[in-house]
């Protein structure tokens, strides 16, 4: 059903970008960033609730301390990064995010298992490489609001050299999705639909990706698709109702909304509205995402250094 709905919310933006008059930079702006705060953000925000069974086996009652700790430092990085260094920061920010979406994405067993590590990437990715490749004036002119002054010079750069990297990762993207057509056909049943389903998702929002406004389609997939799955696949591990995850992630959300807004006044504003909700959006949504990234990319690390931590105690107790 999630998936339907997307393809349906993935062609309506289409048709609105196709037939409609262009909607202002600020609204679009303002309409991300309450999106974003609800929706984006408490998926970031479920993080201590990830971590603490991963943790607390290895670091015990430290846990908290050592992930918030951890998160504080890594997320005010980030924020330096974009202030001193934003094309590096920028690009680090698309590639370890392109990995991290590719790992969230479904996982079937398409094409040669060595290959599979790289199509989950490109197609990740594709939220980054294709409005990179078909709408890159658009995207410059976000990067640069998203930045401070003075480095307009250095995210050209940097956009140029994403621009050519794209082009082969969204080549193997479309590689992955004619292989996992071809397998659809072949299928039956249930794995057959799921595939064709998947495979529409997949082709929607590529279209939608090349059409729309970039902050309209980045919007739908992370809002729309990203978070919402991540909230729900959290959901169904800790057994929660909606309104209980809602409530457990409520104050690590609004004291995010918080620190990015004292973020904003010290650091993040700009001569309009709609720039500024721009920045504050990007800069803080990647304060929190690398942590984010870090945390989950680590998870399974941190799960067997727990094992081995625990085993021998259970060996020794048994004896």
């Amino acid at each position: 059903m999630h998936a339907a709905s997307l393809i349906m919310l993935s062609w309506a933006m289409i048709g609105a970008a196709c037939f409609v008059s262009p909607i202002s930079t600020s609204l679009i702006a303002s309409v991300l960033t309450v999106m974003v705060a609800v929706v984006g953000l408490p998926h970031g925000a479920a993080d201590h609730r990830f971590a603490r069974p991963r943790l607390e086996p290895a670091l015990g009652m430290a846990w908290l301390g050592v992930f918030l700790i951890s998160y504080l430092l890594i997320a005010a990085a980030v924020v330096c990064g974009w202030q001193v260094a934003p094309a590096v920061t920028i690009t680090l920010f698309f590639l370890a995010s392109a990995w991290h979406f590719g790992q969230e994405e479904p996982k079937f067993s398409v094409g040669p298992r060595t290959l599979r590590p790289a199509f989950r990437f490109a197609r990740g990715g594709l939220v980054i490489w294709v409005p990179v490749v078909f709408q890159n004036d658009a995207v410059l002119r976000i990067l640069t609001v998203a930045a401070p002054r003075g480095f307009e010079a250095d995210i050209q750069r940097a956009l140029a050299a994403i621009t050519v990297c794209a082009w082969p990762l969204l080549a193997l993207a479309v590689v992955g999705w004619g292989w996992q057509c071809l397998v659809a056909v072949s299928a039956t049943g249930r794995t057959r639909r799921v595939l064709v389903l998947d495979n529409t998702v997949t082709a929607s929002m590529t279209v939608l990706f090349a059409t729309a406004n970039p902050l309209v389609s980045f919007l739908v997939y992370f809002c729309g698709w990203h978070s919402i799955r991540g909230l729900s696949r959290l959901r169904r591990e800790l057994g929660e109702t909606w309104s209980q995850l809602a409530v457990s992630v409520a104050p690590m959300t609004i004291t995010a909304i918080g620190l990015i807004g004292v973020t904003a006044l010290a650091v993040l504003q700009a001569p309009t509205l709609g720039n500024t909700l721009i920045r504050v959006t990007f800069v803080g949504l990647s304060a929190v995402a690398v942590p984010h990234v870090l945390l989950h990319g680590t998870a399974t690390v941190v799960e067997r250094f727990a094992n081995l931590r625990i085993t021998p105690v259970q060996l020794g107790s048994s004896v």
